[in-house]
């Protein structure tokens, strides 16, 4: 009964997540695939075996559950944004973005199931004054307006083993769905002079929408490692390669009102975009354990140079991930003063996108702080992070986007594979 329970909420935060996932994202998100893996650039997770943190970053560190697991995400943004200008915009935003679950059988065997948001993109702009028609024939202004939203979410299907006391494995298969909604609105003006009042004056207006609806899936399969050496060092690994892409494009264009009522279909054209493509991915981390302390370090690469999405026709150039990671592990007993039960971790990330901005490619630099709190018997656990993230340089890039983030976790678990004797005292 309480699996069923269990399997109930997980479906039903599903099906929550997937609904708030629109939302305002970085300024960088009309780019291509807009914001990737906003769930996993924060922390380390390809080497990682204390199941105390279930994380999707490597599935074959979940063969260290003991008992049926699952884990929540969801996040808090708060974006401040400066052109080279000076002219700053500020907006915030929360999400869900991460549900997993695990379920362990045999001997190390376990199924797992985990959803997470592979790109995020919801960003509006608008002209801040009317430009010149060139070439009109007469004194002609437009003014456009852009948004660009959707997503594109992973859904993967696990199974791993423990092998040995040293070495993990997992295998999975990943379904990559999303949809992309990109509108521009334009507003024409001409302008004829009052010679009796010497001024400008409207003499008619018109409205035209472009639209363009790009749908997604991408099929990949995936594999992945934890090896525990002789030296004590943890390594850790996992890849993914694409088997099968499809991607199919809706656009139109019309004449409408200011209100945006159609009142003219002048274009509409369904077609499926030929030999979409998506990137080989892999990634690579490490841990060591000194004393109370884990240093850990983790880099991964999504292979975008030379490809085509089917999104748009932005050149892409690979995109690599540097996180360096520091924790520290006071537990021993359990009628240990709280702050002695609690797991404190640091991270540095350094993160490049697959696109440029004003001719440079476009940095995130992102400074981390957690707190992982246990909440009782049965050893569910919440971890809370702060995050500081500059993406982009308004020298280099013409753009800059500083972004606080709260992110909640929730572990839960009925049981941990922790060593016994830390509590039999």
């Amino acid at each position: 009964m309480e699996l069923k329970k269990m399997i109930k909420n997980i479906l039903m935060l599903t099906l929550i997540s997937i609904s708030c996932l629109f939302s305002d994202t970085s300024s960088f998100s009309s780019l291509s695939i807009g914001d990737i893996e906003p769930t996993l650039n924060n922390s380390t997770g390809f080497a990682f075996a204390d199941s105390l943190i279930l994380k999707n970053h490597n599935y074959a560190s979940w063969a260290n559950l003991s008992n049926t697991s699952f884990s929540l995400s969801a996040s808090y943004y708060a974006h401040s944004t400066e052109n080279a200008e000076g002219i700053k915009s500020d907006y915030d935003r929360f999400t869900f973005e991460d549900i997993s679950f695990a379920l362990p059988f045999g001997d190390r065997h376990f199924f797992g199931f985990s959803y997470y948001p592979v790109s995020v993109s919801d960003i509006t702009s608008v002209s801040e004054s009317e430009v010149a028609v060139p070439e009109s024939f007469e004194n002609t202004t437009i003014m456009t307006l852009e948004n660009k939203k959707g997503s594109i979410s992973n859904i993967s299907l696990i199974y791993g083993k423990g092998i040995n006391n040293g070495l993990s494995a997992a295998i999975n298969a990943s379904f990559k769905l999303g949809n992309y909604d990109e509108v521009r609105r334009y507003k024409y003006t001409t302008y004829v002079w009052d010679a009796s009042d010497s001024v400008r004056v409207t003499d008619w207006e018109k409205y035209f929408e472009s639209s363009e609806k790009t749908q997604l899936f991408h099929f990949t399969a995936g594999g992945g490692f934890l090896y525990s050496s002789p030296l004590g060092i943890k390594v850790g690994g996992q890849f993914s390669v694409p088997l099968y892409s499809y991607v199919n494009k809706i656009s139109g264009f019309e004449r409408t009102t200011s209100y945006g009522t159609l009142l003219e279909e002048i274009s509409f054209n369904e077609y499926e975009v030929e030999s979409p493509e998506w990137p080989v991915e892999f990634g690579i981390g490490f841990t060591y354990n000194y004393s109370k302390f884990l240093f850990s370090y983790d880099y991964s690469v999504k292979q975008f140079s030379g490809l085509d999405l089917g999104i748009d026709k932005i050149d892409l150039s690979n995109y690599s991930r540097n996180i360096f990671g520091v924790s520290y592990d006071p537990r021993h007993r359990k009628y240990d003063p709280y702050y002695k039960r609690m797991v404190y971790s640091a991270y540095f990330t350094a993160e490049k996108r697959p696109y440029e901005f004003g001719s440079e490619a476009i940095y995130d630099i992102t400074e981390t702080f957690g707190v992982n709190f246990p909440f009782n018997r049965d050893k569910t656990n919440i971890e809370i992070k702060l995050s500081l993230t500059q993406s982009g340089s308004a020298e280099d890039n013409g753009l800059e986007d500083n972004i606080f983030k709260l992110q909640f976790n929730l572990i839960s678990s009925d049981s941990w594979r922790l060593k016994k004797e830390k509590y039999d005292d």
